[in-house]
């Protein structure tokens, strides 16, 4: 984890998630700061670090609290989650897109990296 950030669990069990670590960057945006391997999102092969999170089962996320989006992105083992992000340079005009991914145990799951209070 890096200097300046905190960590925190969603939930006190072990929740499913799709093998995505989010962090929160300076704007209130959470993106995709690692991409863990042979998860879900891995699997998937379209989700890429500093990928933008603004959809979670069609729902708005960009700048949402983080454990709110967390929350929605967690579930039970098996079910799945459609997430839509943005990315690059054209950032503001291009429409997101989405992916499709089975949440699935994997280690850390739920852990948030959050910038200082």
């Amino acid at each position: 984890m890096m200097d300046g950030f905190r960590s925190l669990f969603a939930s006190p069990e072990k929740p499913c998630g799709v093998g995505l670590v989010l962090r929160e960057g300076t704007d209130g945006s959470l993106f995709v700061a690692e991409v863990i391997p042979d998860g879900p999102a891995e699997l998937a092969g379209c989700i890429a670090v500093g990928d933008v999170l603004y959809e979670v089962n069609g729902a708005n996320v960009y700048r949402v609290d983080a454990r709110r989006v967390a929350a929605a992105v967690l579930g039970p083992e098996g079910t799945r989650v459609r997430l839509a992000f943005k990315r690059g340079a054209r950032y503001a005009d291009d429409r997101p897109f989405a992916v499709d991914l089975t949440r699935r145990f994997v280690h850390g799951a739920g852990k948030l990296e959050l910038l200082p209070a």
